[in-house]
């Protein structure tokens, strides 16, 4: 006789709350999985797919006869970034072209130290004059001064260049950063091939890229944080989403010189991923990528957004993608103005009163923000410039315009001119567009009419003009010299590095809004790193903006052995190109990539 089962002694009316139990967890496993994979994201674009396709089956690449105005024959699809500049007068020319001649001398004196001192190095020592090896010894500052070379029309420099550039030998057993050796050496090698068209820079470019394509075989095609070329080799399983965001301009525009679509096809599926990812990857909130991945498991380590150091080119190269492919494919765009978007919602923090905007790290899990922010982020105004004109987004010109007044103040504030590299910042509030900038007076009177309808309205607020000096409150009208004037505004790290981001963003926005107070803003921080930066073979980092005045005899003392090839690449290329004809690299006719190298815009379809 067979013995009653386990589940037939259970009374039916139990089985069956069981069984709808069951199918309940199902069905709500099942549905979180699918909210979890789709993160209200739209349906994926079919042209992301398409993205080989636009790479020519044999290149149409030609020398320009004057390639620092770009592709004659080029028109692009996307809006007019540029201001329509009027004619300048002499004494207008005057002045622009000795300032732009003075930024010249001083590349000279760095790339002349440079080239007596430490020439095939990474790095001179400008205080030792000393060599460093910071990122595979192949020439960091020599690749990274190419572009600039032919920029400043350094012809006969730049010949007596070449053959140092192909003494270069790719294996190295050393571990080398993915990330840096893309936007330094392959990014160099291909802008200066783009202006110069000498076919030796290209092959070069293309053998760096040969060197890293292993480092992007891993779960997710992910690249290594470093990789060692000779034992084929990566360190470990963690990186940063600006590592391997930043090396998409590069590789598709190394694919459209190389015909191998293999290089495009990895940066792609870079951003395949980031695209795809959501909460079950550590993705809190759409858009607002955390610093650090795991390559294997595919997902974020941390929760800490950041347009600063470790997740800044990611933003930029979304918005940089779409540029460069003249807008042909359409999820680069939609990824950008995701991320900005919510940018806007969670991160930009206003100072009551003030035009002042900060772009502090966010927690997006905890959705609480640090009250700091770094000269990285310095970056972001030219960016929010760029992306307002050309995806119609005029309040974030406003937003692009306010944070540069504050990395502006930070410089202007110091004792020497220069700016700090972190800083914090007092008691804010979230960015409102109805209530940024306005005074206590504004607001209270606001406050008064929108509770007395016996009052009349108050004034429309005039809105920020294509170009005019005097937009921001008296509170940024003060000389160098001065001190800051704003209570629990401060410097944390004082050191500054010779960085770039200011610079980058004041070329942008005088050359979208035409409005001179950035070529200004640019001519005293280059006087300040003049007075301050300069040795006598080259230009060193400081110790400490805020400087006492008794240092000020012996300038030598305050100055660190340091002096990245950034400087050379991006500072000087930046100051230059501010004082440098308007047609000269145009935005309309260039894309730089993060280190500063320009890529020629061209038609993709």
């Amino acid at each position: 006789m067979l013995q009653p089962s386990f589940l037939s002694r259970i009374p039916r009316r139990w089985r069956l709350v069981m069984i709808v139990i069951t199918c309940t967890i199902l069905v709500l496993q099942l549905s979180q999985n699918i909210l979890i994979n789709s993160f209200n994201k739209p349906e994926r674009l079919k042209e992301t797919d398409d993205i080989i396709a636009l790479i020519p089956n044999q290149t149409t690449f030609q020398r320009l006869k004057k390639p620092l105005l770009g592709d004659p024959d080029f028109t692009s699809s996307l809006p007019q970034l540029q201001y329509t500049f009027k004619p300048e007068n002499s004494t207008e020319k005057s002045k622009r072209e000795s300032r732009k001649q003075s930024v010249k001398k001083a590349f000279l004196h760095a790339w002349n130290g440079y080239n007596n001192h430490a020439l095939g190095f990474d790095e001179i020592a400008p205080l030792s004059n000393r060599t460093k090896n910071t990122f595979g010894g192949w020439g960091a500052t020599l690749v990274d001064s190419l572009s600039t070379l032919l920029v400043m029309e350094l012809n006969n420099e730049f010949t007596a260049a070449l053959p140092e550039v192909a003494k270069i030998k790719m294996v190295v057993d050393q571990n080398v950063s993915v990330f840096e050796t893309t936007i330094r050496y392959i990014g160099g090698l291909l802008s200066a091939y783009e202006l110069s068209g000498e076919k030796a820079l290209l092959v070069k470019a293309d053998q760096f890229g040969e060197m890293i394509l292993p480092a992007f075989d891993t779960p997710f095609g992910l690249p290594y944080h470093t990789w060692n070329s000779a034992k084929q080799k990566g360190t470990n399983n963690h990186t940063l989403v600006a590592d391997v965001g930043t090396v998409q301009l590069e590789l598709i525009t190394l694919s459209f010189h190389t015909r191998k679509p293999i290089y495009a096809e990895k940066a792609q599926k870079i951003t395949e991923f980031l695209d795809s990812v959501g909460y079950a990857h550590g993705l809190f909130i759409p858009g607002l990528y955390p610093s650090g991945i795991n390559l294997y498991k595919g997902r974020f380590t941390d929760a800490v957004c950041t347009f600063g150091a470790m997740g800044d080119s990611v933003f930029e190269y979304f918005l940089k993608e779409h540029v460069l492919l003249d807008g042909s494919v359409r999820q680069y765009s939609r990824m950008y103005i995701e991320a900005i978007d919510n940018m806007k919602i969670h991160m930009l923090q206003q100072l009551p009163g003030t035009s002042l905007l900060f772009l502090p790290p966010f927690d997006t899990r905890k959705k609480t923000f640090k009250k700091s922010m770094d000269h990285l982020t310095c970056f972001a105004p030219g960016m929010l410039a760029m992306g307002a004109t050309l995806l119609d987004r005029p309040e974030d010109m406003i937003i692009a315009k306010g944070l540069l007044e504050t990395c502006v103040y930070m410089y202007r504030t110091s004792s020497t001119g220069l700016c700090p590299e972190t800083w914090l910042f007092p008691a804010t509030e979230p960015y409102n567009p109805l209530t940024y900038s306005l005074s206590d007076e504004e607001m209270a009177g606001s406050h008064e009419w929108w509770y007395n309808t016996q009052l009349p309205p108050p004034p429309l607020k005039e809105k920020f003009p294509a170009k005019q000096t005097d937009i921001f409150p008296d509170i940024f009208k003060f000389n160098s010299s001065s001190k800051n004037t704003i209570e629990g505004l401060m410097a944390t790290d004082r050191r500054y590095l010779l960085r770039p981001e200011t610079v980058e963003s004041l070329y942008i926005l005088y050359r979208m809004t035409g409005d001179t107070k950035y070529q200004e803003y640019g001519w005293e921080i280059f006087e300040a790193i003049e007075k301050w930066c300069k040795t006598p073979s080259a230009y060193a980092s400081i110790r400490n903006v805020n400087i006492l005045e008794i240092y000020e005899q012996n300038i030598q003392d305050n100055q660190l052995d340091s002096m990245e090839s950034f400087l050379l690449a991006e500072t000087f290329k930046y100051l230059y190109l501010l004082f440098s004809p308007t047609d000269h690299i145009s935005l309309d006719k260039f894309v730089f990539n993060t280190e500063a190298h320009p890529f020629m815009r061209r038609s993709w379809a």
